[in-house]
């Protein structure tokens, strides 16, 4: 009686709890940090007991062989190595920050060390200087649906034994090797198939960032494509004017102010052209890592 008392009393948990970066990409090394202390703090003010920042995971996990929880880059599979390298019971939080001009793309997931399907998941884009902001509410969502998955049921691992013993003076039925069995085709529910996501519909998770993503890219595309057509349009003019004088050279139709109108607006566009279609490429690129992203 006394040992149910004390576990009704004080439930196991799930812990520690890691709040840790687990990437380390080109433009957001300076903002990183800060998004992660600030889901750190988030979780200290929610009091989930066993909580690591970035700096106490990754000190032990140097100490257990890993060097560096950013060189996951936010894969899945990587940062489930890292709950179980810190325990059996352990749960990552993976932070995930991707930069594209001023745009933040912030990627958390917890995931645990002993489930295959993440506690909570969190897609947030947002611009440089306004993250903060972005985040405050959405964050407290997933950091209270990760607490509440932070629950070990005692019941489940005692449950089991005990019903596999026979009642006293009973005898158990004989069971035959090669006695037909009874298969069940419809699938039991279980609680480690469910999948939290937050924000969302239950499903895969959402795919915000690489929505946005995909949507500036294309816009981008679209502006490099326009301005690629003013470009070719201004030259073309230009070529059409071009007549060959009775001295041999050659001369235009066009004014004077209209050539230099034309010329302005090719010197204008073509740059432009260029640098839109970097910007899609980059963009394009960045919202293909999320699509792809575990």
């Amino acid at each position: 009686m006394l040992q149910l008392t004390l576990s009704q009393a004080a439930p196991q948990t799930r812990q520690p709890v890691a709040v840790v970066l687990t990437s380390k990409r080109p433009g957001a090394e300076a903002v990183a940090p800060k998004i992660a202390q600030r889901v750190a703090d988030y979780f200290k003010r929610e009091q989930v007991i066993g909580l690591l920042d970035h700096a106490a995971t990754t000190k032990e996990l140097k100490t257990l062989g890993f060097s560096d929880p950013r060189s996951c880059q936010g894969t899945r599979a990587c940062v489930s190595k890292l709950a179980v390298l810190l325990g059996a019971n352990a749960v990552v939080v993976s932070v995930d920050v991707g930069k594209v001009g001023k745009t933040l793309a912030i990627h958390l997931e917890a995931v645990a060390a002993d489930r295959e399907a993440s506690l909570a998941m969190l897609d947030v884009s947002a611009s440089l200087t306004e993250w903060s902001d972005a985040m405050s509410a959405p964050i407290v969502v997933f950091v209270r649906d990760v607490k509440a998955g932070l629950s070990l049921d005692p019941k489940s691992s005692a449950a089991a034994p005990a019903a596999q013993q026979p009642s006293p003076g009973v005898e158990p039925p004989l069971v035959l090797a090669d006695a037909p069995r009874k298969v069940e085709l419809a699938p039991q529910p279980s609680s480690a198939d469910v999948q939290v996501v937050v924000p969302g519909e239950p499903g895969k998770p959402p795919k915000v960032a690489a929505w946005v993503f995909a949507g500036g890219a294309a816009l981008f595309a679209g502006g490099a494509v326009a301005a690629g057509v003013m470009s070719g349009d201004a030259k073309r003019r230009y070529d059409d004017s071009l007549v060959t004088l009775a001295d041999g050279s050659q001369g235009s139709t066009l004014t004077q102010q209209q050539a230099q109108q034309l010329a302005d607006q090719a010197n204008v566009a073509m740059p432009l052209a260029i640098a839109s279609g970097a910007v899609s490429a980059g963009l394009t690129a960045l919202a293909t890592w999320f699509f792809l992203k575990d």
